[in-house]
């Protein structure tokens, strides 16, 4: 009766370690596999990314932004503390906009 437990209980085990060496198996072999796949996402999305940016259409998605003409600084909202003693203030996407640099009071805190 002990001698069948035995034999029983290594069963299970070596059932065990089977299981145990299949999993890991499966997971070294799609290791490599799984981060190909994340490399071609990223680089992938990379050059979409790089056609949007080079689009000359303004697509729905792009988020405007605000400034005013005599103005060096383009705002990300029109309630920015820096806009609030312009007369006239504009919207426009960003890439639109040369020889601006993005305000420190409301951009440059949203990037902290």
């Amino acid at each position: 009766m002990i001698g069948d437990d035995l034999k029983n209980m290594r069963k299970k085990d070596h059932k065990i370690q089977n299981t145990i060496s299949t999993i890991i198996a499966y997971a070294v072999l799609s290791g490599p596999v799984i981060i190909l796949i994340v490399v071609m996402a990223c680089s992938y999305f990379g050059k979409i990314k790089s056609v949007i940016d080079n689009s000359p259409f303004n697509l729905p998605f792009e988020k405007k932004v605000y400034y005013s003409i005599d103005d060096e600084y383009y705002h990300d909202s029109q309630d920015c503390p820096a806009l609030k003693n312009s007369d006239h203030i504009l919207s426009a996407y960003r890439k639109e906009l040369t020889g601006k640099t993005p305000c420190e009071q409301c951009i440059g805190n949203a990037r902290n």
